[in-house]
């Protein structure tokens, strides 16, 4: 029996694997990486291809990878790829698909031309959505790149024989662009990294905000809570954020810039619980990675990882732009050691399931045979 033909189109980082290509900048979907691997279970049932964009490579690369095929572009600048209409990014993922003559098209996201590029293919095709842009636009205000890319959305979706969603809320937030497409849903795994790190609190209360600088985060709340005088007692880390970022800053708040994976498993094994105050939020993989090392977090209502939070066990679901509550969960989590230990051992083994790599194989599995079995 022949094997079925997968093109993945997807912002992956390829420099994680091919030391000769250089680091990429921006946004990529750091979930593709463990999905790359968990795939490479699936060699005799999938013929595997990956097509994806780097800046800093001159030339076209195609190499295999835990036998795995990779189609690797020069990336050149969204901004003008926009404004074209990404027609630069679209021929050559299209010229690259009709060689490969793939049985099924999967693009990753629509902040860049990957959702566009798949529903150039007028097969079968899937989508999956990483963040939902016309969901965030109407919650926080957005840089102009990622509002015009917005527009692509509605028109994107609808060209889609499948959509997948991280999270019941970023499933509502399409179904509010577009009720023409059928949805469902599919998370990412959390990074193996987390699975390993065995948690052991700091002797003295410490939290830990980790996400990009931006108004969606609502990093300024965190702040908020944090300087009252009740918490000062409590270490807030900002990872991510820069240190000249928010001046004047108390002695209880350190911000540490940009950092590792591997430095973030290392402020989770010690931190006492995470703070996510985001405003619009699919289902950010610091939350997820929180909850499987057993991290409680506090998360916001518009947050999609709260499907991984129960409220007050695990955590806080708090309402967005709240200091004062984000203050309060905050204090509860921090009454002592055993409080903050308990919390995070509590639903723990269900999120390690559903955000286990297996988990999230079986559930592609699914879909994929799903489609499959379905007409065009």
């Amino acid at each position: 029996m022949s094997r079925k033909k997968i093109a993945i189109l997807g912002s992956f980082p390829a420099w994680l694997i091919d030391e000769t290509i250089p680091k990429g900048k921006g946004h990529f979907a750091v979930w593709l990486v463990s999905l790359y691997q968990a795939l490479s279970e699936l060699s005799n049932t999938y013929e595997i291809h990956w097509i994806t964009f780097c800046r800093g490579i001159k030339k076209t690369k195609r190499f295999t990878s835990q036998q795995q095929h990779f189609h690797i572009f020069p990336e050149t600048s969204l901004t003008l790829g926009q404004y074209t209409h990404y027609i630069r990014e679209r021929f050559l993922i299209k010229r690259e698909i009709k060689k490969i003559a793939p049985d099924i098209v999967h693009a990753w996201g629509t902040e860049t031309f990957y959702g566009l590029a798949g529903k150039d293919y007028k097969n079968k095709n899937i989508l999956s959505m990483q963040g939902v842009l016309t969901a965030c636009v109407q919650r926080a205000i957005m840089p102009k790149f990622q509002i015009r890319q917005s527009k692509y959305e509605k028109s994107t979706l609808n060209s889609y024989c499948l959509v997948t969603a991280e999270s019941p809320w970023a499933l509502d937030r399409c179904k509010e662009i577009s009720n023409k497409p059928q949805y469902e849903l599919f998370d990412y795994s959390a990074n193996d990294l987390f699975f390993h790190i065995e948690r052991e609190p700091s002797s003295t209360p410490s939290c830990l905000l980790a996400g990009t600088d931006t108004l969606l985060k609502d990093v300024a709340s965190a702040i908020q809570a944090f300087s009252q005088p009740e918490l000062s007692h409590i270490t807030l880390y900002l990872a991510g954020i820069p240190h000249n970022r928010y001046p004047n800053l108390p002695s209880n708040i350190i911000p540490l810039g940009r950092i590792s994976r591997e430095k973030i498993a290392e402020y989770l094994k010690t931190t006492w619980c995470l703070v996510h105050p985001s405003v619009a939020d699919s289902c950010p993989n610091i939350v997820k990675e929180a909850r499987v090392i057993g991290v409680p977090c506090i998360v916001t209502h518009e947050c999609g990882a709260k499907q991984y939070i129960c409220n007050q066990k695990s955590g806080f679901v708090v309402p967005i732009k709240s200091p004062d509550k984000i203050a309060e969960a905050v204090l509860k989590i921090t009454n002592s050691q055993k409080t903050t230990l308990n919390m995070g051992a509590y639903d723990l083994e269900r999120c390690r399931t559903a955000l286990s790599a297996s988990t999230m194989l079986d559930n592609l599995i699914k879909l994929y045979n799903s489609i499959l079995n379905t007409t065009p």
